[in-house]
């Protein structure tokens, strides 16, 4: 009967791993937040989120810029990932409550002999 215990929790695991997954994606802000440094319109680095309008988002990697983006391009860079993460988290949630509810059900039908 351990085993089976161990099992479900399991499956639980990629659950609420998913579950929060999703619930980070629907609650995230939709505020353009550049992960590097951020021009303004004015050629100015300047601190916060992006704003329409501005000319530049540099990625760093490290103290490197690796990439440009304009506010449209992080805009949409951002909301790509936030589907993704909408999309990741249903499927483990659905993999993790199905494995658990079809392993919890299966233990149940099997009478235990020890």
């Amino acid at each position: 009967m351990k085993h089976r215990v161990a099992l479900v929790v399991l499956f639980l695991l990629p659950a609420l791993w998913g579950a929060g997954s999703l619930v980070g994606a629907l609650t995230a802000s939709a505020e353009v937040e550049c992960p590097g440094e951020n021009v303004g319109k004015d050629g100015e680095e300047r601190p916060g989120p992006m704003r329409p309008g501005d000319t530049q988002c540099s990625v760093l990697d490290g103290s490197v810029a690796v990439a440009t983006r304009t506010y449209e391009q992080q805009r949409s860079l951002q909301s790509l990932q936030r589907w993704r993460d909408v999309r990741n988290g249903c499927l483990l949630l659905m993999y993790g409550t199905g494995g658990a509810l079809l392993t919890w059900r299966a233990a149940r039908s099997v009478p235990d002999v020890t």
